[in-house]
């Protein structure tokens, strides 16, 4: 099957497209998505993120067996762990296959793995209840932000202290997790109201707890004794603005407060101070303010699908630039100099770009039952064309004239349409034109 491509008439634009289909289909091993070169191995975070920023719309069988063999049936999905931390109840994050399932289904329309997924989210919400619910948000580690150098010098090798903490990212995560599991649930007959409550519940106690109105940003943790970092996530800032825990006056001051350095939205602001500046391993910095291509790719999904023009054209050039900055995308790149760290041919940054041009530049959404679509082109283009996008039994070719974000006609296979969307039932080629303007 052919690759698919991306024409805009910017060859950096371009190349790191082109680059971030061939580091994807190189992180397939043994039939599942690995995290990178130097991660050789599953991790339920990495693929479950990577498969909902375009890897379970690119390869949607090899993402229906990766989260397969992460989660035993009747079971919750796994917690990955780390060397600073250890792993549950200190790093809480295991919902995120919740995340990475509904997008493996809306890719495959498979009804008995939406079923199979459904009981291990249900599963896993359950035990998050149980074991790390304080009655209004969910204790844990912040998503992915696992090492010493993600937190203040008191919480080093700290597991048990960082556990006790109430993450931004985490929190929006469980949330999610509700709000998917209800659709499941409407979709296999059950009733979706009890996650419907409890996402609803969530939402309000992660607004009333981590909103810091006063700076205009969600705060990037609560501690143990209920005082609000001074610091904002990249991660948890960027899904609560796409998923919507902030609403529209709190997106916009999000969009004002939440800045990115000179190469990109960091994984956290301000940095806190190098607690042993001996230590030049990786690992003891690589989560204090870092740029992450994978948060950059939700930062600048949020930002489009808000309608943040120019914080997405931003965020876009931003991680072009980056991916061209080495053979492969890397983990993370250095926020002042863009230099590249970490391991090499990282799943999930290349996915990050993926995102950024779906669901950003082409304004594609996927429900499962039609693919809708909202493109924001920033100014300087005019003429887009992505070709040899399949879904399902569908392929697409869809070019875009004009820059903006308001569609001025909609036609497929040549004909007028009067919605912005097509059917996911179509198969075989199609052709989609769209004029901005």
């Amino acid at each position: 099957m052919a690759e698919p491509r991306l024409d805009t008439g910017r060859a950096t634009y371009d190349m790191a497209y082109a680059k971030a289909v061939r580091d994807v289909a190189a992180s397939i091993s043994g039939g599942a998505f690995v995290a990178g070169e130097s991660w050789p191995t599953v991790w339920v975070r990495d693929a479950s993120y990577a498969i909902d920023l375009g890897c379970g719309l690119m390869h949607p069988d090899v993402s229906r067996a990766t989260l397969r063999g992460v989660a035993a049936s009747g079971g919750a999905w796994a917690q990955d762990r780390a060397a600073h931390f250890g792993g549950w109840p200190r790093l809480t994050d295991s919902v995120v296959g919740a995340v990475g399932a509904w997008a493996c289904y809306v890719a495959t329309g498979d009804s008995d793995f939406l079923r199979w997924s459904h009981a291990v989210t249900r599963a896993s919400l359950a035990r998050a209840e149980r074991e790390i619910f304080d009655g209004g948000l969910f204790r844990g580690c912040a998503s992915f932000m696992e090492s010493n150098s993600g937190y203040p010098a008191r919480f080093a090798f700290n597991g048990r202290a960082v556990g006790a903490t109430k993450a931004l990212s985490t929190n929006v995560l469980h949330h999610r997790g509700y709000t998917l599991a209800a659709r499941a649930a409407a979709l296999l007959g059950e009733d979706p109201e009890p996650f419907e409550v409890r996402a609803a519940a969530l939402k309000r106690a992660i607004n009333e707890r981590l909103w810091r109105p006063e700076r205009g940003h969600y705060a990037y943790y609560e501690d143990a004794d209920g005082r609000p970092a001074n610091r904002w996530e990249g991660l948890g800032t960027a899904l609560a603005v796409l998923w919507g825990v902030a609403d529209d006056e709190a997106a916009a001051a999000v969009f004002r407060t939440v800045t990115a350095t000179r190469h990109g939205l960091p994984c956290l602001w301000p940095r806190y101070r190098f607690w042993k500046p001996w230590l030049v391993r990786d690992e003891y910095y690589y989560h204090n303010g870092m740029v992450w291509p994978f948060v950059q790719g939700y930062w600048g999904w949020a930002a489009a699908a808000r309608g943040a023009v120019e914080v997405f054209a931003t965020e876009l050039a931003g991680l072009a630039d980056l991916a061209g900055r080495a053979a492969t995308y890397h983990e993370f790149y250095r926020p002042d100099s863009g230099r590249p760290g970490g391991s090499a041919r990282q799943l999930w940054s290349a996915a990050g770009y993926l995102a950024m041009v779906h669901y950003g530049l082409f304004g594609m959404s996927f429900d499962g039952t039609e693919i809708g679509f909202r493109p924001v082109v920033p100014a300087g283009l005019s003429r887009l064309r992505l070709s040899g996008l399949t879904h399902r039994g569908l392929t697409l070719e869809i070019t875009i004239t004009g820059s903006g974000t308001r569609i001025g006609s909609f036609a497929v296979d040549g004909a007028e349409q009067p919605r912005h969307a097509i059917p996911a039932t179509l198969t075989g080629p199609h052709r989609v034109d769209i004029t901005l303007g």
